[in-house]
């Protein structure tokens, strides 16, 4: 099982570089997240009250994975990614789990949550490369993700850089910051909570 888990590890690992290679402005990194990155976001969640969770930029599923695991038995999870080849890896391991949704669009946030009969989220992970992706895409998912989230709701994000901090400042009043070095390359964790 453990020769499995590093196969697949591996594989993943040469299927991001290929999409980063070939859609750099879509994937924000080299390599997938280290566990000590994932640990630093998934640790500030208080999962036994997450009914509806929003994982924005999945990658190839290693966020989703943890989340999955944390998770209460029925919550629900949707996962948006918009690279064809990652949404493949994700649903190949999450196509049995009732709770996981995959969708493409994350600008797309609040019809779907609508579609799905979510009135809010209790917490939104997001991944994406905020600093690389177009302005206006960047601005309509930081709103939606503000309007989406319930008042005592978080949205925890990471970045490689402090850039994206006045924008967040802009939306929640609340912002704590981790910073992981044991990460390639090593990333901001930014806490955000309590709407402006």
């Amino acid at each position: 099982m453990h020769i499995k888990s590093h196969l697949s590890h591996i594989r993943e690992s040469f299927v991001f570089l290929r999409r980063f290679t070939t859609h750099p402005g879509q994937i924000g990194s080299v390599t997938p997240s280290s566990r000590f990155l994932t640990r630093a976001m998934l640790e500030r969640v208080d999962w036994s009250n997450a009914n509806f969770v929003a994982e924005l930029g999945a990658g190839t599923g290693v966020f989703t994975r943890e989340i999955v695991k944390l998770a209460k038995p029925d919550a629900k999870i949707l996962v948006f990614e918009i690279d064809p080849a990652l949404q493949k890896l994700i649903k190949q391991e999450h196509s049995g789990h009732n709770g996981v949704k995959l969708f493409s669009d994350a600008q797309e946030l609040e019809k779907i949550m609508k579609g799905e009969s979510i009135s809010k989220f209790d917490v939104v992970i997001s991944s994406l490369p905020f600093t690389v992706l177009p302005h206006k895409m960047s601005v309509k998912i930081l709103d939606g993700v503000r309007k989406c989230l319930k008042p005592n709701g978080h949205f925890i994000a990471y970045q490689y850089s402090s850039i994206m901090k006045p924008r967040l400042q802009k939306r929640f009043k609340s912002i704590k910051t981790k910073f992981v070095l044991l990460n390639v390359p090593p990333a901001f964790v930014y806490d955000c909570s309590g709407k402006k």
